[in-house]
């Protein structure tokens, strides 16, 4: 059996622009990579699926 770890969510400030991930861990994270939000109230990592969402 398989166990799947649910993704991270991260809430931001409502102002943000854009956010970075580097997956976390040091050494056995990701490149960091940026997103921007683009008029979205959400961005998924395209590397470990981390979830950023803007706060209400």
């Amino acid at each position: 059996m398989i166990d799947y770890k649910t993704p991270e969510k991260i809430i931001v400030d409502k102002h943000s622009d854009g956010v970075s991930c580097d997956g976390g861990g040091g050494a056995l994270g990701h490149p960091k990579v940026w997103y921007g939000f683009d008029g979205q109230d959400s961005v998924t990592c395209g590397y470990c699926d981390r979830l950023f969402v803007k706060s209400s």
